[in-house]
Formats: structure tokens, C-alpha cells, sequence
């Protein structure tokens, strides 16, 4: 008949386990597992753990472990009360306890290890906030000093910056009457521009007498013309002055509208300048006209002259003739 270890190990071998794989399973150590195969219960910590080693393994295997203590009580060792109780007291052998001691000398061991190492990583901890929180100051204080170096440039440009002062235009514009205006100042801008208003009309701009634009202009219309240096005088016509502008050297003309048709007159410079050259032109006119009349008159004096002589001969030829006649008369009648 065969005895206890060899009836576990055989149902061990039947489910295809190994001791590996009952310690698993159990919690025993295999050293013990070995023994209850082998019959060797002196090797296990007690006769207490004999029974519930036997027990805990038969159940992994698929035996009845109560059975199989009972069909097997001569060959377990029986456990004494004494020992039952200081065994269930203890719950340990000495074995265990040493075992225990030494996990627990382990844990002493590994302690201070781990001391160590929590104090490295706190040390660690602070050395990195320490730097994160140098860095977040140091970033704080250059993009306060990019901040400072920006507001003095920007200052500094804005101190830079000349002030540029509007020039004032030297066009000056004199009403003389409602329709006849003086201007005064023109230099390099000499534009004239005009702009209808909110209605097509007729325009037509004419330089020193000569027209140089007529046309039709739509509403909202412009119109510019580049006035000579030898300009004197603009005349403007409009078909309706109502809302029309008229400017001169980027100045406007301050006419009042009266929505009809009117012609404006624009004197360019002084009034005197332009009287001396009318008057020049008067007395150039009026010198010709006199050379003229005194040429006709000593034409006519001339002319008066020689008829004169013409009559004279034509009267000493008539004399001669009669004298002729008179001596032929006077010798037919001797």
C-alpha cells in the first residue's frame, strides 16, 4: 500500500503540476512540499503544520484532505495540545520566526537606503524649484529691462522725429468785384481746377482771351489747367454756378453761387502791372494810328500838289494857243 507522500505526489503528477506550481498555489515552500512526498514530516516546522500542510496540498490536487489524514493517522504525527496552543498562539515555528526576523532585519537594512534616496529626491526638489523659480525671476527682469530698452527707443524715435510744419500757401485771392477777383502769389503751382456740383453744365476756360477748354462737364466733375508763366487774366464761364468750386493754386475761389449763369474773372498778379501793359498797349495802338493819319494827310498834301501844277501847265498851254491863234488872224487880215 502505498504511504501519504507517494498518494499526493501521484495525484500531483496526474493534474500535470509540479512543486513550483503547489507552492504557487499554497504558499508552502517547496522544502516542506518535498518532505511530505518523501515522508520526511521532521523536516516540517511542527506536527500542527504537518496536518494542515497535508490538507492545504491534498485539496490543490483533488483529494479529500480529511479522508486522507484519517486513512493515514498512524503515519502523521499526532499534535499535542501544548503544542496545538502554542502553536495557534505563536502561529510560528522557529523557523518562521527566524524567517519573519530576517524580512524584518531586510526591511531594517533597507531603511536607511531608502532614507537616502527619499532625501536625494528631496534634494532634488528643491534644487529644481530653486532653479525654476531663479529662472522665472531672471525672465521677469529681462523682459522687464527689453520693455524699459523699447520704451527708451520708442521715445527716442518719437524725440527724433522732426516736427514738420505745414507751409502756409503764398496764394492770396482779393475780391475786386462780384464777378472779378485778384491773385496774388502764384509759383510753382499754377493749376486751375474746376469742379461741377450735382448737375452737368457748360464750361469753358479761356487764357489771356484764347479759349483753351469748352465742354460739357457731368456732376461731380474736375477739370485742371496748367496756367502759363505769361498768364493775366482767367475768365471762367459757367452754365450754373450752383455748387460749382473753382480753385487756383490749391486755393478756392470765395465767390458766392447765385444758380444762374455767370462768368468769373481772374486777375493773376498786380493790378498796376496789368494796368501799365493795357496802357502800353493803348498808347502802341494810339501812336499807330496817329503815324498813320499823318502819313494819309502828306499823301493827300502831295497829291493836291501835283494837281495843282497840272492845272497851271494845261492853263499856260491854253494861253500859248490863244496867243497862237490870234497872231495867224492878224496876218490873214493884212
Amino acid at each position: 500500500m502505498a504511504d501519504i507522500g507517494e498518494k499526493l505526489r501521484n495525484a500531483r503528477e496526474e493534474k500535470g503540476l509540479t512543486i513550483a506550481d503547489i507552492e504557487k498555489a499554497t504558499k508552502i515552500q517547496s522544502r516542506y512540499l518535498t518532505a511530505i512526498e518523501q515522508n520526511d514530516f521532521e523536516k516540517l516546522p511542527g506536527d500542527f503544520y504537518v496536518r494542515a500542510f497535508i490538507r492545504q496540498y491534498a485539496q490543490i490536487v483533488g483529494l479529500d484532505g480529511k479522508e486522507l489524514l484519517s486513512e493515514y493517522h498512524q503515519d502523521i504525527p499526532e499534535a499535542k495540545p501544548d503544542e496545538y496552543v502554542e502553536n495557534s498562539i505563536d502561529n510560528k515555528s522557529k523557523e518562521v520566526q527566524e524567517t519573519t526576523n530576517n524580512k524584518k532585519n531586510l526591511w531594517k537594512n533597507y531603511l536607511p537606503r531608502i532614507a537616502v534616496g527619499l532625501g536625494v529626491i528631496i534634494v532634488l526638489l528643491v534644487v529644481y524649484v530653486l532653479y525654476a523659480h531663479l529662472s522665472t525671476s531672471s525672465q521677469n527682469n529681462n523682459a522687464d529691462s527689453n520693455v524699459t530698452v523699447s520704451s527708451q527707443k520708442a521715445s527716442s524715435k518719437k524725440k527724433a522725429k522732426p516736427i514738420v510744419k505745414k507751409k502756409k500757401s503764398s496764394v492770396k485771392i482779393a475780391k475786386i468785384t462780384d464777378n472779378q477777383y485778384q491773385v496774388t502769389g502764384l509759383k510753382k503751382n499754377r493749376t486751375l481746377e474746376v469742379k461741377t456740383g450735382s448737375q452737368a453744365i457748360n464750361v469753358s476756360i479761356a487764357i489771356n482771351g484764347t479759349v483753351q477748354f469748352q465742354q460739357t462737364m457731368t456732376a461731380n466733375q474736375k477739370h485742371s489747367v496748367v496756367l502759363p508763366d505769361d498768364a493775366n487774366t482767367v475768365v471762367v464761364t459757367l452754365g450754373n454756378d450752383n455748387g460749382t468750386s473753382i480753385k487756383i493754386g490749391g486755393k478756392k475761389v470765395p465767390f458766392a453761387p447765385i444758380g444762374n449763369y455767370r462768368s468769373i474773372t481772374l486777375v493773376i498778379g498786380n493790378t498796376t502791372q496789368n494796368n501799365t501793359s493795357t496802357s502800353s498797349t493803348t498808347n502802341g495802338t494810339s501812336s499807330t494810328t496817329q503815324s498813320s493819319s499823318q502819313t494819309s494827310s502828306s499823301t493827300a498834301q502831295s497829291s493836291s500838289h501835283a494837281s495843282s501844277q497840272a492845272q497851271s501847265s494845261q492853263s499856260q498851254s491854253s494861253q500859248a494857243t490863244s496867243s497862237s491863234e490870234n497872231t495867224s488872224s492878224s496876218q490873214s487880215s493884212n
